[in-house]
């Protein structure tokens, strides 16, 4: 989160409670680990919205908004990269925005913790320069209503839902009286706000929901990040395969395998010394032989070196050749995703 948005943090003096009473749900919880799936909706619900019925998938939509948000969304949450889909967003003209924030909000309830947090920034850096609050309150009502809907496939919607409110809150995403007004018309979206008021007047709040999604998110992506480069320089140094093994598996992130790859692949070509160069392609197939790194985190790795090297090329020149040859060594080895496809 960037210090311009953390000096928006309010002092957290949230009072009132939700217009029905209703118990919140403890603990942090596990991430799903399956596909994003698709919400059904009951047209017999008093909340059924015909227009959007299936706008919660991340799969179904082939054209039109619904498949820019889609398609944004899935970016984002494999890249990591807020920046980008900060601009996708502002460049895409969506007009109301409450539909994609609503669907990033499901997308990463299906997802691993790390990934809800990515959310959660993505989220506050929206509010400051491309969606105004009230977008926000739409998208966050729409959320609650469709709550029974949501715990379909989602059985912890509840408790998440009231995380994302709960950070709402303090990166002044919506304001503290959105937890006061809301519409709570069912038992589910009681026991969701009541969960959030606790969690933003709790003791020490700032520190608790900054990292509410528990130490599976890192802290941030960006500390995951230094955690990985830490691994490869000193696997670099050492050359113990097993203990970066042992180092990545201790992670706990297998989704975001891919920017293991991604860094190790950027390391490699970037230096004048071929020797990390094939250490670093060794240490990527004994991960891959190991059953560590799938060919789907393998290949999205090195794809995505491929998308950014021309920027590489401007403090490494002879990097693009190396690239080129790396990719090859990598094609042989079945590696890349196209590849595999093609073989089964």
């Amino acid at each position: 989160m960037s210090a311009a948005k953390q000096d928006r943090h309010s002092n957290m003096a949230v009072d009132g409670k939700p217009k029905k009473g209703g118990a919140g749900k403890g603990g942090w919880g596990k991430g799903g680990e399956d596909d994003l799936k698709e919400l059904h909706e009951d047209q017999h619900d008093p909340n059924y919205d015909s227009d959007k019925e299936k706008d919660e998938t991340l799969d179904v939509a082939t054209d039109g908004p619904n498949a820019k948000m889609n398609a944004i969304i899935k970016d984002f949450l494999l890249s990591g990269d807020e920046k980008e889909a900060v601009s996708a967003v502002s460049e895409a003209h969506f007009g109301n925005h409450s539909t994609f924030i609503r669907k990033s909000i499901v997308a990463a309830m299906e997802r691993q913790p790390f990934e809800r947090e990515l959310v959660s920034q993505l989220l506050a850096s929206l509010r400051v320069s491309v969606i105004p609050e009230d977008q926000y309150d739409e998208a966050l009502q729409s959320s609650l209503n469709r709550l029974p809907q949501t715990l379909i496939d989602i059985p912890q919607a509840v408790e998440f839902l009231g995380k994302f409110l709960a950070r709402a809150v303090l990166d002044e995403v919506v304001s503290p009286s959105f937890l006061r007004t809301c519409n709570l018309a069912h038992i589910q979206a009681e026991e969701s706000v009541t969960l959030a008021n606790s969690l933003t007047n709790q003791k020490h709040r700032i520190h608790r929901l900054l990292h509410i999604w528990g130490p599976g998110d890192l802290a941030s992506v960006k500390r995951l990040k230094e955690e990985i480069d830490s691994i490869l320089k000193e696997f670099i140094e050492t050359n113990d395969h097993q203990e970066a093994q042992r180092s990545l598996v201790g992670l706990s992130v297998r989704h975001f395998h891919f920017q293991f790859v991604k860094r190790s692949v950027r390391a490699a070509i970037s230096s004048d010394n071929n020797d990390i160069n094939i250490k670093l392609f060794s240490l990527l197939e004994f991960l891959h032989d190991n059953d560590v790194i799938g060919v789907g985190q393998m290949s999205r790795g090195i794809l995505l070196v491929e998308e950014e090297i021309e920027d590489i090329k401007l403090d490494s020149p002879k990097s693009a050749d190396k690239y080129k040859e790396f990719k090859e060594k990598a094609e042989k080895k079945g590696w890349l995703y196209e590849q595999s496809e093609e073989k089964n």
